[in-house]
């Protein structure tokens, strides 16, 4: 029987048959992040343990982590605890020939739960429908992984004390994947079935039966993901995942926040305050390879304030007269009668963020520097900080800089695509506010800019 759910070639954009193989690094994140969702107060606590959901994505794939989790959050036990374990970008484990960039994390859950315990591993591109806590609590009969079949394992219950033994970080980082880790796993008859509605692939149930709904056919997947590889197409229940996501954005929920940040940002953080120690560096010169379309806006909106967020040592800027000589207002030239608060956490005199509104809000060559769950939560400050329009440049390339620990600076390297995607699901939380996004990628010809607006086609349709 042919497979409903293939992704044939004329799915296929023409960019994915000259980069088949993406040559995937192996990734930084030496510790998962970790979202944790507390019994809701008025609830007395549940006695039972924690449902732990491992979820393996990446940052392409920021849209569908957030509606994954924002789905736990609607069909949760509102007394019981809930742990979200973020498999992106593990650090130390190779990804040679995967077809995601999360393939194999799945067999590293035992090691990563503690080789105790349950877990739940979902892919990225599933929603649940119904409180993950049922097949958490399901019995297991001994076995030690339960899924639709033994093939197809993009959800499993995992007892992670059995399969230990046979599922070992040690395997997956010597690239032992499906075949060998689905292989102990049967000989070992350690297979037992779970119902299908907790891994409905693309509406194999009515839908008042699924429970974790699974978008597995590439090419319909509605947040598309990756545009440049696929041709998409109409999903007959993509009308679901939309619509979470704009409850998420209703409430206006992100996975992070500046109150809760990743791991990684007050480590890329010490990192940058202890790389400001030489003068010369992150001087805040490349702004002034951008003063012109800053002044652009400015007199399109009559900004008379703007907040230069991520500033550098702003030494393109000059002090103003009668202002305090420790303030952090500036101004320049080409903008005149225009007030500029720096803010730069990385440099002491400029490092506290102002709780107030800006008739502008800049960022050059700053976003890319941050770890990528941290990105969205950065620009919705910035627009939350708007009055008027927020400008960001976003590098697209490795950093000529490397940072104390020995990565590259630029820490989130995405395509234009990407940014534009973040740029949109903020700007969609603060209507209103006119925002220009620009994006600078190196290749063998030079460096090209790509500049998106409000009157760019939306990514998010």
């Amino acid at each position: 029987m042919a497979n409903p759910y293939k992704t044939h070639w004329y799915h296929r954009q023409p960019q994915f048959w000259l980069d088949r193989d993406p040559h995937r690094p192996v990734g930084s994140n030496a510790t998962p992040e970790v979202i944790r969702l507390d019994p809701v107060p008025g609830h007395q606590p549940s006695p039972k343990p924690p449902v732990r959901i491992f979820l393996g994505t990446e940052p392409r794939q920021y849209r569908g982590t957030r509606v994954f989790i924002w789905s736990v959050m609607q069909n949760r036990d509102p007394a019981r605890a809930y742990e979200i374990t973020l498999m992106s970008d593990l650090d130390g484990i190779p990804r040679e020939g995967w077809k995601t960039g999360f393939t194999n994390y799945r067999y590293a859950i035992p090691h990563l739960a503690g080789n105790t315990g349950r877990a739940i591993y979902n892919d990225v591109d599933q929603i649940y429908l119904a409180d993950p806590a049922e097949m958490f609590d399901l019995d297991m009969q001994g076995k030690g992984v339960l899924a639709i079949t033994e093939k197809e394992n993009s959800v499993m219950l995992i007892d992670c004390e059995v399969m230990a033994p046979l599922w070992t970080l040690e395997a997956v980082k010597a690239g032992k994947g499906h075949a060998h880790s689905k292989g102990v796993m049967s000989e070992n008859g350690l297979y037992g079935e779970l119902p299908g509605v907790w891994n409905s692939r693309d509406g194999e149930h009515p839908v008042p039966q699924i429970k974790c709904l699974h978008y597995t056919t590439l090419h319909t997947q509605p947040w598309k993901p990756f545009p440049e590889m696929l041709r998409y197409g109409e999903n007959a229940l993509g009308y679901l995942w939309h619509d979470m996501e704009k409850a998420a954005d209703a409430a206006g929920y992100l996975m992070f926040t500046a109150d809760h940040p990743s791991r990684e940002f007050s480590a890329l953080v010490a990192l940058y305050q202890q790389m400001h120690e030489t003068p010369e560096t992150f001087a805040g010169h490349r702004l002034g390879k951008h003063v012109d379309s800053v002044a652009e806006l400015v007199r399109k909106t009559g900004a008379e304030t703007l907040l230069d967020y991520g500033a550098g040592k702003g030494k393109e800027y000059s002090r103003i007269e009668g202002e305090p000589h420790d303030s952090a207002w500036r101004q320049v030239s080409v903008w005149p009668g225009v007030r500029v608060r720096c803010y730069d956490p990385g440099h002491p005199p400029f490092a506290t963020l102002p709780d107030e509104q800006f008739d502008g809000v800049i960022s050059t060559d700053v976003v890319e520097h941050l770890a990528s769950f941290d990105v969205p939560w950065v620009i919705d400050q910035m627009f939350a900080r708007a009055r008027r329009f927020v400008f960001i440049v976003a590098a697209c390339y490795p950093a000529e800089k490397i940072l104390p620990d020995g990565r590259n600076a630029h820490t989130t390297q995405q395509p234009p695509y990407w940014w534009h995607t973040q740029m949109a699901l903020a700007a969609r939380r603060y209507p209103g506010i006119e925002w220009r996004l620009a994006c600078d990628e190196k290749g063998t010809f030079g460096k090209r800019r790509t500049t998106f607006d409000a009157s760019s086609p939306s990514p998010l349709e």
